[in-house]
């Protein structure tokens, strides 16, 4: 959902921001969602451009987000001096177990793959700027990296304890 906010937060703020004449249509798509209509092309490949950098800039704070977790909040793996001041603040909570926080990372990585295959895609159909497909393919293989090394991390942790 915050993806989808995104994405027409990041078309409307771009058109309003840059002056860009558009349309707002109701009842374009299955009947409940507006549809946003510019005059020309140019228009809506700039409008389009902002856009698509937002949405994916949302999905990779959000796994940035989970990925701080992973990496601090981690139950097995938490330092004791941290474990010790989020009790001492009654912020225990925040610590999570393996599968919760692998899950949640696993599917956040999940969506900003598959925006960067839609922002290759819309590049190779001359719609999104290559610059922008390739910073963020550059970030979601940093943002996958950083995952896998704590998994990694988790592993050797599992092979010490057995």
């Amino acid at each position: 959902m915050s993806l989808v906010v995104a994405k027409m937060l990041g078309i409307l703020l771009s058109a309003y921001f840059l002056n860009i004449p558009f349309e707002i249509k109701s009842r374009a798509l299955l009947g409940i969602l507006p549809a946003v209509s510019f005059a020309n092309a140019p228009n809506y490949i700039t409008a389009e451009n902002y856009s698509n950098l937002a949405m994916f800039l949302v999905a990779a704070l959000g796994t940035t987000v989970i990925l701080i977790r992973v990496h601090f909040f981690h139950e097995s793996h938490i330092h004791p001096n941290l474990q010790a001041k989020l009790a001492s603040l009654n912020l225990e909570s925040i610590i999570a177990p393996s599968y919760h926080l692998y899950h949640q990372a696993l599917i956040w990585l999940i969506f900003v793959w598959m925006i960067v295959g839609f922002l290759v895609v819309s590049t190779l159909l001359k719609i999104t700027y290559p610059q922008i497909s390739i910073l963020a393919f550059i970030l979601a293989a940093n943002l996958s990296w950083i995952f896998a090394i704590d998994v990694e991390k988790e592993i050797e942790i599992t092979r010490s304890v057995q």
